[in-house]
């Protein structure tokens, strides 16, 4: 189960990059077009936007497998030490749990979306292709969390932010 986690991991960052890398490309060359060539890119920043939605829900899956999620940690020393293991099992499959209901309202959101036949204000493009990445990334971290909860060594450390 490591090696699969290893390889979504893998798999999400690569494509979070080409998003970023997306967003950067969509927004320069439309400064390039303006400034050089008194053009406007048609649309560019909309790429740019819904690339820049795309990675960031990528890296809520990014976050969770680096262990580098901020949380509140005012409760973690209220409880008894040992109790620690046991609540942090609770809270992984509590967590998955909620990442799983948000994953079937997200997915609930794009099959209304899909069959209603939302369009992209201006572009009109379809929304329920850009909308996919929520389930996607909900389920994504329900998966993990769910993982965590199973086997507990496959939870990474958490990076304290200072």
């Amino acid at each position: 189960m490591k090696r699969f986690f290893q390889l979504l991991y893998r798999f999400e960052a690569t494509f979070a990059a080409l998003a970023y890398i997306i967003v950067v490309l969509a927004m320069l060359a439309d400064v390039v077009a303006r400034e050089f060539f008194d053009l406007s890119l048609m649309h560019s920043s909309k790429i740019a936007l819904f690339a820049a939605i795309f990675a960031g829900m990528l890296g809520l899956g990014l976050a969770t497998a680096s262990g580098t999620h901020i949380r509140p940690k005012v409760t973690d020393h209220l409880l008894p030490e040992a109790w620690k293991n046991l609540l942090q099992r609770l809270g992984d499959g509590l967590s998955g749990a909620l990442f799983l209901l948000a994953g079937y309202v997200s997915f609930e959101l794009v099959r209304s979306s899909y069959e209603i036949g939302f369009l992209v204000p201006v572009v009109d493009w379809p929304l329920w292709w850009f909308q996919t990445i929520m389930p996607y990334a909900f389920c994504s971290n329900a998966l993990r969390y769910f993982g965590f909860m199973l086997l507990p060594s496959l939870r990474p450390e958490e990076v304290d932010a200072e």
